[in-house]
């Protein structure tokens, strides 16, 4: 209890600034005091909030920039659990008892957030992680690679607070040896596939640790302590890979009513079910149609291919053409849709990236590029561009082509890295990875979607936002947000050639398909080997990228539901200010109130722009009287 009103204090002063200021600033009116003090409520039950993640979850703690936390990592036991839902529970009551028709307008969107973001903790915590999520020992070792690459301004401070979750490392085994009752066989299939590449790439942990070290007790005891933390890696191993073989384990699917709870308090998504699946259900067609006319191009390039050039010799010749009777109108043929091996197709045909190229140096120089392309353009307000790209660590580099790292939301220290999966082995592999990770169409999309103007660009561009809302922002909207900078990309004319286009269309076909997946799979209308079915045998997706698809939906559920929710949020919001405002209406002015308002909740984005429209005409006003 002593530690816990202690973390109340230091989380006080993180954040501090979110409100003090301008309270202090303001002329005092006995008509605002009652809206002053709801303000400082809430700010007060959202210190509440931020002391018990740096209790009881460390690593995530990590992750909003509270950098007390660094050395330990999560405790996976029943009592903590116990403990940290009933200082969660206790927050919430705080919160519920704010009035928003006393908040200031801009703090009514910031207690939605905070409220969301305690619903979905609380209920995460229900549902009993420690036993039946395997899934949940594995985020040790991303909190692992979280100290490792972030930057600090202390080198030392950075290793040792490495070292201690390092050391921490044979207690989550021991932990997860423990707890762990009869889970899912499909999600401790992946768990144990996670294990093993860490385990398989844990040497770079040990290499940073010792770099620089020249003491040789200190060598000695990190390589102990490091040995320690491989062996229990390789416990967890064998445990997940014994847990995957059991039959008859609980169905890994949430069903619709947990479904829904998720949508809604993680995700903000509070739709009908039968509205939401006819959306899904839609958007997935209409992304069928765009994939089919952005293939138009090379269907044509392939049928020329196929023509064939008959000698005249050998024509047999005539003297009179004969009448032809009028042929029958032929049935009109049944539309068939595209698949993914249509695109599969088309995309081995794409010019091959030079092996040889630095693609550091080039994706670093393409980005600046991109950055300029868009303050030229008059789309974006201008915002200074200052990020890393650096080669991504052998763990990540087994699974994906990228990682992109972003500030964290109370950093003091802020950084942007975007680490990469550089080619490796003989040249043929190399040349064999680029083109399939870094082909132009695929790296503009990464530029565009997760850097300018993606989610790097609305990180930089947000750093005003309230405290609440940069640790506590709506996914759907941050999702949907680097689905429409990708499409704001190609209505500017960055994604422009037919490879790029049938690129952007496929990466939504896949999303489209995902969304649709995620909705049936987690309801239960569809089983495992159904959605595979959908997948390869309706759709023409290759095993490979079928299983990684579903590997994404099962570990996050909804996730993918996001994305489709947050683009058309953002896409309405766009038409409807575009009609509101007329003639009057700018791109820039409507993106420049969009990134003021930040991943607010998705059903208040309008109303936040309108505000912001109103303080702003209104300042505008004064600053001429004056």
């Amino acid at each position: 209890m002593k530690n816990f009103l202690r973390c109340t204090v230091l989380s006080g002063l993180l954040f501090a600034a979110a409100v003090p200021t301008a309270v202090a600033q303001a002329a005092f009116n006995f008509e605002d005091i009652d809206t002053l003090i709801e303000d400082n409520r809430l700010t007060d039950a959202a210190n509440r909030y931020a002391s018990v993640t740096v209790s009881f979850f460390p690593e995530r703690a990590t992750r909003l920039g509270y950098t007390s936390a660094n050395s330990k990592l999560n405790d996976r036991s029943a009592q903590t659990t116990a403990e940290a839902l009933n200082a969660l529970r206790s927050v919430k009551e705080i919160v519920d008892e704010l009035k928003p028709n006393q908040l200031s307008q801009a703090k009514q969107a910031d207690l939605q957030l905070l409220q969301d973001a305690l619903n979905a903790d609380i209920w995460s915590l229900e549902q009993n992680r420690i036993e039946n999520d395997p899934l949940y020992y594995t985020e040790a070792f991303d909190a692992i690679y979280d100290v490792m690459l972030k930057k600090t301004t202390s080198a030392s401070q950075q290793k040792t607070d490495l070292a201690a979750r390092v050391g921490a490392l044979p207690a989550v085994a021991r932990q997860a040896q423990q707890n762990l009752v009869q889970p899912p066989a499909y999600l401790a299939q992946q768990a144990m596939e996670k294990t093993y590449y860490a385990y398989l790439a844990f040497d770079e942990v040990t290499d940073f640790l010792l770099q620089n070290e020249e003491d040789d007790v200190s060598i000695a005891q990190t390589k102990r302590n490091a040995q320690n933390a491989k062996q229990a890696i390789k416990q967890l191993f064998d445990l997940f890979k014994q847990l995957s073989q059991q039959p008859d384990t609980p169905d890994f699917r949430l069903g619709q009513e947990a479904y829904l709870h998720v949508l809604a308090n993680r995700y903000q998504i509070e739709q009908k079910p039968s509205k939401l699946a006819k959306r899904l259900e839609k958007n997935f067609r209409s992304a069928q149609q765009n994939l089919a006319q952005a293939l138009e191009p090379f269907s044509l390039e392939t049928a020329e291919e196929e023509v064939t050039v008959v000698d005249d010799l050998n024509t047999a010749p005539t003297v009179q053409e004969l009448p032809q009777e009028p042929k029958k109108k032929a049935p009109k043929a049944k539309e068939v849709p595209p698949s993914a091996q249509d695109f599969y197709q088309a995309a081995r045909r794409m010019p091959v990236v030079p092996a040889s190229r630095n693609l550091i140096a080039a994706l670093t120089q393409d980005a600046n590029a991109l950055a300029e392309f868009f303050s030229q353009d008059g789309t974006l307000p201008a915002s200074a561009i200052h990020f890393s790209v650096k080669q991504m660590p052998a763990f990540y580099a087994y699974f994906r082509a990228y990682l992109f790292v972003p500030p964290y939301g109370n950093q003091y220290a802020p950084s942007t890295d975007l680490f990469l999966r550089l080619p490796s082995g003989n040249k043929l592999a190399r040349q064999e990875q680029l083109q399939r990770d870094f082909n132009v169409p695929t790296r503009k999309l990464l530029l565009s979607g997760e850097l300018v103007p993606g989610r790097y660009y609305q990180t930089v561009a947000t750093n005003q936002l309230s405290a609440i809302r940069r640790l506590y922002p709506s996914e759907t909207l941050a999702n949907g947000w680097s689905a429409y900078a990708q499409q704001l990309a190609a209505q500017r004319g960055y994604i422009a050639t037919n490879e790029e286009r049938l690129f952007l269309a496929w990466l939504q076909y896949r999303r489209a398909a995902a969304a649709l997946l995620d909705w049936r799979l987690q309801t239960k209308q569809y089983s495992y080997t159904q959605a595979m079915h959908f997948l390869m045998d309706e759709n023409g997706f290759d095993q490979t990228d079928a299983e990684d698809l579903l590997k994404n939906i099962s570990a996050h559920p909804g996730r993918a539901v996001s994305y489709i929710y947050g683009l058309d949020t953002l896409k309405d919001a766009h038409a409807y200010f575009a009609k509101k405002w007329g003639k009057q209406f700018t791109p820039v002015q409507f993106h420049s109130l969009l990134l003021q308002a930040g991943n607010v909740p998705p059903n208040m984005l309008e109303k936040e722009i309108q505000r912001l429209d109103k303080e702003a005409k209104q300042q505008a006003k004064q600053n001429d009287l004056f």
